[in-house]
């Protein structure tokens, strides 16, 4: 789908590499740029063949071409990949981009068409740009860990990098936007901000009420019930969403007396009474049995899968193996689309280094020269 589109990506950990990876899945020619000692992420093992497999969850499909920024030789040939280029990504501060001389207004010059996507904490127009930003601390200051955890017990973090990934998914749609609009575009992408338009309901729920959300384990806010409830072996989470899948509900496990609350706003009253009497039915048997009756009466419920399980009864199709580190391919079918011929590899640290040397125009004795002067890296293949 993206075909013909060559992506530039200066981006280290999650949320730049990310939006590369994405691109590079839709078909793009991703090449990512690091410095000679890698991208942060490298140096987490383990290690299969070369290639991290934490730094392969976010790198696939490219290829890496590693260059000394800081020298005047690997300046030019970051020049002469810029002019070939459709966007750059990246998520280095950006007193570090105008210190390499590799920020939006330098790089227009070298290409007046370029789509320049720069991810940073706080946005590069807040006066706290320059602050490190880590998934965890955007987290901790956007309110989202502070509704995250156990009703009594302290906030805590999601079990994923929710942060990186969300703004990268926002991120991307950005440049596509602009990919369509056409370049040049400077693309601003605060992380902070991103957060606050993923809090949905919660957010106008505060702004135009002043509620503050308190944490509530695995319980909804406005829905009862819907939450995580414990089995003889294991757990299940229940949604009932409607009036109609809470008659069902109270039907399915034989207890009409609750049926009295047969409103939402009734059961959200008496909220803390209906889980309880809900926990103690569900503790008397299975997983798989209350996830068979419910069923039965069409109520939302699911058991609740360790990674294994999940990946055993759902994920198989999505696992593809190269080198020994096994992928998840992009998780979206498209009727006019193949993803098998994008079925790649992470790269190993400036693995591509002289392949995409070759076709910038050095010569096999300039590539060499170049290595020996600690201006690039290249594996030896």
């Amino acid at each position: 789908m993206l075909k013909g589109i060559k992506v530039l990506e200066l981006g280290n950990n999650i949320s730049a590499p990310l939006v590369g990876q994405i691109l590079a899945d839709l078909g793009s020619e991703v090449i990512k740029v690091e410095p000679l000692t890698g991208d942060e992420r490298r140096k987490i093992k383990p290690e299969i063949n070369g290639v991290g497999v934490y730094f392969a969850s976010t790198n696939r499909g490219k290829k890496s071409i590693a260059i000394n920024l800081k020298s005047d030789e690997g300046y030019n040939i970051f020049k002469r990949l810029v002019a070939d280029a459709n966007v750059l990504i990246t998520n280095y501060r950006p007193s570090a981009l105008k210190r390499l001389k590799i920020d939006y207004e330098n790089v227009l010059k070298m290409n007046s068409k370029i789509i320049y996507c720069s991810i940073t904490g706080f946005g590069n127009y807040s006066p706290e740009a320059e602050k490190p930003a880590y998934d965890a601390v955007i987290l901790a200051l956007s309110g989202l860990m502070d509704m995250t955890g156990e009703e009594n017990g302290p906030p805590v973090k999601f079990a994923t990098s929710i942060s990186d990934i969300t703004t990268a998914l926002l991120a991307t749609i950005a440049i596509l936007a602009a990919l369509h609009r056409g370049g040049p575009e400077f693309i601003d992408v605060p992380m902070l901000q991103s957060q606050f338009y993923l809090t949905l309901e919660d957010a106008y729920m505060y702004l135009n009420t002043g509620l503050i959300p308190k944490r509530m384990g695995s319980s909804h806010r406005y829905v009862v019930p819907y939450q995580v409830f414990k089995t003889s072996d294991g757990y299940i989470f229940v949604g009932v969403f409607t009036d109609k899948q809470y008659s069902n509900l109270c039907k399915a496990l034989n207890r009409e007396d609750l049926l009295k609350f047969d409103t939402l706003s009734k059961r959200l009253e008496n909220r803390e009474y209906i889980s309880n009497e809900l926990q103690k039915i569900f503790i008397s048997n299975s997983r798989e049995y209350w996830v068979d009756l419910l069923t039965k009466y069409d109520i939302p419920v699911a058991p609740v899968l360790n990674l294994g399980e999940a990946f055993n009864k759902y994920g198989k199709e999505l696992v593809y193996e190269i080198s020994g580190i096994k992928y998840i391919e992009f998780p979206i079918n498209f009727e006019k689309y193949s993803k098998d011929n994008y079925k790649l590899k992470a790269p190993r640290l400036g693995e591509h280094t002289k392949e995409i040397l070759l076709k910038l125009g050095f010569n096999e004795m300039e590539i060499k020269e170049l290595a020996d002067r600690n201006i690039i890296f290249m594996q030896n293949n």
